[in-house]
């Protein structure tokens, strides 16, 4: 199978990525190694937290605002409904009355639309096995296909520090899993709302309103063990249970003190919780991103067309110099659970 350009992973980014480069005419297969869609990776779910309020790097902020239009852009075209941005009237603290809701599995659905529509192929349960790069770069899986393409774009989300480093590199990445819990709402006076605490220097909670679950909000620590996104299933999230449970008794007598529903995705971290985008330092038809660090999903759009661009030879229209990978020259260390 020949194409000229392959999209490795079909979570938001990757997706992101194809759509783009469909949009442009480029013969593009995007391959994802589970069947789509799944919930195995860290696009699953119904709900991400969108904000334009930057408590990051600085560098963030054009992105952050860029993605907000492409994202009403995608909406309209795909003629889904994938935000939800308005309030109570009775809300208290916004400090971002633009921020909102995006419906995650209905955006990845969007760009997977607008994908096809543009002539995209798709190819999902096919493992990739290795990448053997060169003018033409030779992708190899289990189903015992070859690939080959002139391009690759890489975002395998979790699996993003095994993969490249096929490729030679090696990156302080990690995954970790993380409990998405849902608790009753037992106080009907409970308005809907979103929040992020970030008065734990260590890791903080975040909210989102009842949108998956009708009376149930979705309240989790931004935090996990580490994991062999292979073993997901095998971490221990006792702990974690516990601490969610106190934050819950101590901060919100409005629900109930254990969650009913209890999910789990993965988060894909880096030192200094900065995603990274860029390309490969020897052979420069291979882009990659990832360690998106549980914040990525809202600037998808943005991440998706740099990538986009970047395999076409072009440079991203915004400026991502910052989270080129070349900051990562010393070890980094950092403690985890």
């Amino acid at each position: 199978m020949e194409y000229e350009v392959a999209v490795i992973g079909a979570g938001v980014m990757g997706s992101s990525a194809a759509h783009y480069l469909a949009k442009e005419g480029r013969r593009t297969i995007l391959i994802d190694q589970f069947p789509l869609p799944h919930t195995r990776g860290s696009s699953g779910g119904h709900s991400r937290i969108t904000r334009q309020a930057n408590y990051g790097s600085p560098a963030l902020t054009p992105i952050m605002l860029d993605s907000n239009k492409e994202w009403h852009r995608i909406a309209e075209q795909a003629g889904i409904d994938l935000l939800r941005t308005s309030f109570p009237s009775n809300y208290k603290a916004v400090v971002d009355p633009s921020a909102g809701v995006l419906l995650a599995d209905k955006c990845i659905q969007a760009f997977r639309k607008l994908y096809v529509n543009s002539g995209g192929t798709v190819l999902d349960n096919w493992p990739v096995t290795s990448i053997i790069p060169g003018d033409i770069i030779e992708i190899k899986g289990v189903q015992g296909k070859d690939i080959k393409v002139k391009n690759v774009v890489i975002c395998p989300g979790p699996w993003f520090a095994p993969l490249l480093e096929t490729l030679g590199l090696k990156f302080p990445v990690w995954a970790e899993k993380i409990g998405v819990f849902y608790w009753k709402i037992v106080d009907a006076k409970t308005p809907g709302f979103t929040f992020i605490d970030t008065s734990d220097g260590n890791h903080h909670f975040y909210a989102l309103p009842d949108v998956e679950y009708p009376g149930y909000m979705k309240l989790c620590p931004h935090v996990g063990p580490m994991i062999n996104p292979n073993e997901r299933d095998k971490a221990d999230m006792s702990r974690l249970l516990q601490q969610a449970q106190k934050y819950v008794a101590n901060y919100f007598p409005c629900l109930e003190s254990k969650p009913s529903v209890m999910e789990s995705c993965m988060y894909t971290l880096t030192p200094d919780e900065a995603f990274i985008l860029d390309r490969h330092p020897e052979h420069k038809n291979i882009v990659f991103a990832g360690g998106f660090s549980g914040t990525g999903f809202k600037i998808a759009p943005s991440c998706g067309e740099a990538l986009a661009r970047m395999a076409m030879g072009l440079d991203p229209k915004l400026d991502f110099s910052s989270f080129n990978f070349s900051r990562f020259t010393q070890q980094h260390v950092r403690s985890r659970l």
